[in-house]
């Protein structure tokens, strides 16, 4: 195979050398990010058709026409996949995708629930 170790990685046992072998051998981050660029459509491509299961409001409104068109002018619309709490009470760390408009580290936003 070819695989060059260090001395370090050579003094591992079992699982975690079979990890280290199968990591340098097929780098898996590496082959997803190629299959994700190669495969799936841009954002920009692929809200302009999506947009319909993306947004449950009039599809002729401000933000329907930001995500369809990804445009970082118009209001801001995330898709928040993880909230972290923080600690202060009430506040959060969000994790998300933003389909439309700008946001910015420390910039303060209101989250509204699934059903709003």
């Amino acid at each position: 195979l070819e695989i060059k170790l260090t001395s370090e990685e050579k003094d591992l046992r079992e699982k975690q050398l079979l990890k280290t072998v199968m990591r340098k051998w097929i780098p898996a981050g590496e082959a997803l990010l190629e299959m994700i660029a190669i495969h799936l459509p841009s954002p920009v491509t692929a809200q302009k058709y999506r947009m319909e299961m993306l947004y449950e409001g009039p599809h002729d409104d401000p933000a329907a026409i930001g995500i369809k068109e990804c445009d970082p002018e118009a209001p801001l619309m995330m898709y928040v996949s993880k909230m972290v709490p923080t600690s202060d009470k009430g506040r959060f760390y969000a994790f998300g995708r933003v389909f439309s408009g700008t946001i910015k580290s420390g910039m303060k936003c209101r989250i509204m629930g699934p059903n709003y």
